[in-house]
């Protein structure tokens, strides 16, 4: 088993990476947290964190700063499945490779965040696992992922770097913002949200189930570039996710667009948006329909074999959160008996 006594995370002040600090914290893990300039710094913090600011793009200059750790979490990225290819790039990638200098220099276990949009085309077919192969990226996103997770093999392989690689699947919970947030919202106006039926495996995973799993792979020896796919497996489907977070939320239930409209849709919507140099995403987009419109069924057995993974919550007490944060009154579950 590896030391986990101190630990460095970039991107800390996002959605996982506050939750990931919460959960060291209170491991009595010490912790160095990367934040962006004028990023708000959370003040269940207190003085239990040292804070160091920058870029991670130029994390190699911030070394001496940060101190040498244990265990580098690297969640910083450009999540957006839009935007200038060469952003991705330079943030995602570029900032991978600093946060693996940093590892190497200290020999510390480098643990990257990666997600299963690495699977590219390949998604929404069914049960994927890491032993599938990836497909073919269509945003940057995706192309992003793939890149990091090459880099960090290239670097195990000629550097001798110690690294595991996580792929987690849609993550939900309190502050997520494409999952939670954003779907909320979406209710509240009436949008449609749901694609086609939605009786489809919607490839979840909790929050805090994600960062249980992280924890495990950073205490782990399974450092020689290994792949775990972070799932809860609970077999929920996306009619099932959108109408137990409408009734959590106080908000009428989703609305549906046929799925083959949303299939034809995104391509075109994509070259629009490009034609015109547009800085929003379009409503949908390839890499949007492969992660709602088809089946996602990715297995999470590896980490449960070899890391002594567990899920810590169930979907009835995600949801049950979800509840508690929206200050609505618990609910009933609407999963399928």
């Amino acid at each position: 088993m590896s030391i986990l006594d101190s630990a460095f995370v970039t991107g800390a002040g996002g959605f996982i990476g506050r939750h990931l600090v919460r959960a060291l914290l209170e491991d009595d893990i010490s912790v160095v947290a990367l934040m962006m300039p004028g990023e708000p710094i959370p003040s269940e913090w207190g003085e239990r964190v040292r804070v160091v600011t920058g870029d991670v793009r130029e994390l190699r200059g911030l070394g001496s700063e940060i101190g040498k750790v244990d265990v580098i979490f690297h969640l910083a990225a450009v999540v957006s499945d839009w935007g200038a290819q060469q952003t991705h790039v330079d943030i995602t990638v570029g900032g991978t490779r600093q946060a693996i200098d940093l590892a190497l220099d200290w020999d510390a276990h480098f643990v990257v965040t990666t997600s299963v949009c690495a699977y590219a085309s390949a998604l929404a077919k069914g049960a994927l696992d890491e032993d599938s192969p990836v497909g073919r990226p269509t945003s940057p996103y995706e192309f992003a992922k793939q890149e990091q997770e090459r880099v960090t093999l290239e670097a195990v392989q000629k550097r001798s770097l110690r690294a595991t690689i996580v792929r987690p699947g849609n993550v939900f919970g309190v502050g997520s913002g494409p999952w939670v947030n954003l779907m909320v919202d979406m209710l509240h106006q009436e949008q449609a949200c749901l694609l086609g039926r939605g009786d489809w495996d919607a490839g979840l995973v909790n929050v805090k189930n994600l960062v249980a799993l992280l924890i495990a792979a950073a205490r782990s020896n399974w450092s020689n570039g290994d792949i775990f796919v972070a799932a809860d497996g609970f077999g929920i489907t996306w009619k099932t996710y959108l109408g137990n977070l409408a009734e959590v939320a106080g908000a009428p239930g989703p609305t549906s667009v046929p799925n083959w409209l949303a299939r034809g849709l995104a391509p075109v919507l994509e070259w629009m948006g490009r034609l015109r140099r547009q800085q929003e995403r379009p409503v949908v987009t390839r890499q949007s329909y492969r992660l709602m419109g088809g089946p996602n069924e990715f297995s999470s057995m590896k980490a449960k074999r070899l890391l002594g993974y567990r899920p810590v919550v169930t979907f009835d007490e995600a949801m049950a959160e979800l509840a508690e944060h929206f200050d609505s009154a618990p609910v009933r579950s609407l999963r399928p008996a």
